[in-house]
């Protein structure tokens, strides 16, 4: 959780130019009234560093486009978008924008870089989003919005944490999460699921705001109730891609057994 650039975030632009930090601090003050207004530290004709409250921000003009080996995976499993790869294959350049990670709380993080980001895109001539911590890719009306709803209650999940759902037999589905770690959670994963993939879906993401909303450590052996009729026990064990990372593993069966 120390490293400098685990808080960072591209937004794919259709011109290389830097946004006015002006313009920036303007529509953070007026969509994002709780945020300390950006106050702008130093700038370059390609950066822009700034304090937001006690964080301080980088806006970085890079005047090429994101490697396109960077971008393939994260747009090919983007079912949300599934204009995703051609939308952003022929953008020209991007900006890179990171929150220095000093300490302080994972959640608060996310929300003040998921803000600056909107606000960014909102202000730029952009084309897409890139959140870093969960390697997705989101188009920028979906990506405002989000921020726009944010609260503690609310946390948009969607826009931080890659559910991937995969199937592996004609009756069976499979699911694992990327982007929880960062916000101080074990992933979450279901190594066999029977029945649709929306329904395994809500299931995990029901599961994962719990845990982060509510700031709950799930243990090994807990409970989960879903419906009247089933429950989810989790597993503390290591990933089915890592045995040396440790993740909540969920299994599904009738409640009260």
């Amino acid at each position: 959780m120390d490293n400098p650039l685990r808080w960072l975030a591209l937004v794919l632009l259709d011109a290389p130019r830097l946004l006015a930090f002006d313009e920036l601090a303007d529509y953070v003050s007026q969509h994002f009234p709780e945020m300390p207004r950006p106050a702008l530290a130093g700038t370059t004709d390609s950066l822009l560093t700034f304090s937001v409250g006690d964080y301080t921000a980088a806006i970085t003009l890079v005047p090429s486009p994101v490697p396109w080996s960077q971008l393939e995976g994260p747009c090919a499993t983007a079912w949300y978008w599934p204009a995703a790869e051609s939308e952003l294959k022929d953008h020209e350049a991007h900006l890179f924008i990171t929150l220095v990670d000093d300490g302080g709380n994972a959640i608060e993080k996310s929300t003040r870089l998921t803000q600056l980001v909107a606000a960014a895109a909102a202000t730029s001539p952009a084309r897409g989003v890139f959140w870093g911590p969960g390697r997705l890719v989101h188009p920028v009306p979906g990506f405002i919005e989000q921020a726009l709803q944010l609260s503690a209650d609310d946390l948009p999940l969607f826009a931080w944490v890659d559910f991937r759902v995969e199937k592996m037999q004609p009756d069976s589905l499979r699911l694992y999460t990327t982007g929880l770690e960062p916000l101080g959670y074990p992933e979450l994963e279901i190594a066999d699921f029977q029945g649709e993939a929306q329904q395994m879906l809500e299931y995990a993401y029901n599961i994962a705001h719990y845990q982060v909303s509510q700031s709950k450590t799930i243990n090994e052996g807990d409970t989960l109730g879903l419906t009247d009729q089933l429950q989810a026990v989790a597993y503390r064990q290591g990933s089915m891609f890592n045995e040396q990372m440790e993740v909540i593993a969920l299994k599904f069966q009738p409640t009260g057994e």
